[in-house]
């Protein structure tokens, strides 16, 4: 079997989304792919497998930066078909993406179960955290700011993804596939949310993919995600999701505000380059946001 790499081009798309589409049960457009891969806010490069001539397999890259701007590759839609699994393809894939961004000194992944596995054997990863869902039924009675303030405990300041205006508008603003509404706080600070409707059974559920606010300030994250509760219960769902590792206050806050945690097939995998950054590894250095994830 000959096998070749090469850096994908738009004229790959349509067998790209092929390959996208007969793996997960949300199907993608072309557009999506023009966003994420060719005319993304960071700077991306996808690896692509051919068998004769065939795209068989795909590996994408984004340079993005932690705050104090800390340079790390995250990688998406990392997909191979059938006829190419187990040759080795995969890490070649990898090694080829990361080779075009020496300056990085973390690589990390928010992939399902297979991709997990893969980058745990092939590339070497590691797996530091399994992300669960925090759920609120929307017929909860939310506690008041008092009440929920009652149970926090101080956690340690993690750090987040560098997330600027510029950023934001190319990943909300531009998205092809969602909607999102910014729902301003009292106080100034902001979330970002959209509604996703069930094309099946047409139920809607809400989403707080990301948000802008102190994460050591409890009294403000209350009144933040409050507001954006609201906000998205107004519009009739019948739930809310959102993200929040158990070692940051903004769990304790979605806790004290009646979100519990629920089991979802979604994991956070990383390998460190720059040995000062060892402490990485560690889960509690880490805060996540949905829309950190490709998928939300």
């Amino acid at each position: 079997m000959n096998i070749t790499y090469r850096t994908a081009k738009r004229s790959d798309i349509p067998r790209i989304k092929e390959i996208f589409n007969a793996q997960y049960v949300r199907k993608k457009e072309d557009n999506y792919f023009v966003w994420q891969y060719f005319e993304s806010a960071w700077p991306t490069v996808v690896i692509c497998a051919e068998v004769n001539g065939r795209v068989e397999g795909m590996f994408g890259l984004q340079r993005r930066e932690l705050e104090g701007g800390i340079p790390v590759g995250q990688a998406i839609d990392l997909l191979i078909t059938p006829s190419i699994r187990g040759k080795g393809v995969f890490a070649e894939m990898g090694r080829r993406a990361i080779a075009q961004f020496p300056e990085l000194r973390i690589l990390c992944v928010l992939p399902n179960l297979n991709g997990r596995n893969a980058c745990i054997k092939s590339l070497g990863w590691q797996e530091v955290a399994k992300v669960d869902s925090l759920i609120l039924n929307i017929s909860q009675q939310i506690p008041g700011m008092a009440a929920a303030t009652e149970f926090l405990e101080d956690v340690l300041r993690p750090l987040r993804f560098n997330w600027t205006s510029d950023l934001r508008a190319w990943r909300y603003t531009c998205h092809p596939d969602y909607t999102y509404e910014i729902v301003n706080s009292s106080d100034g600070h902001f979330a970002v949310t959209k509604v996703f409707t069930d094309p099946l059974t047409h139920q809607q559920f809400g989403d707080i993919v990301d948000f802008h606010a102190p994460l050591d300030d409890p009294s403000v994250l209350v009144d933040l995600f409050t507001s954006s509760v609201n906000s998205l219960a107004a519009k009739g769902v019948e739930s809310i999701t959102t993200w929040a590792l158990p070692s940051t206050m903004l769990y304790n806050v979605l806790k004290a505000l009646g979100f519990e945690p629920t089991a979802q097939e979604r994991y956070f995998c990383v390998k460190i380059l720059d040995p000062t950054l060892e402490h990485q590894y560690d889960i509690s250095s880490w805060s996540l946001v949905q829309a950190d994830a490709e998928i939300y």
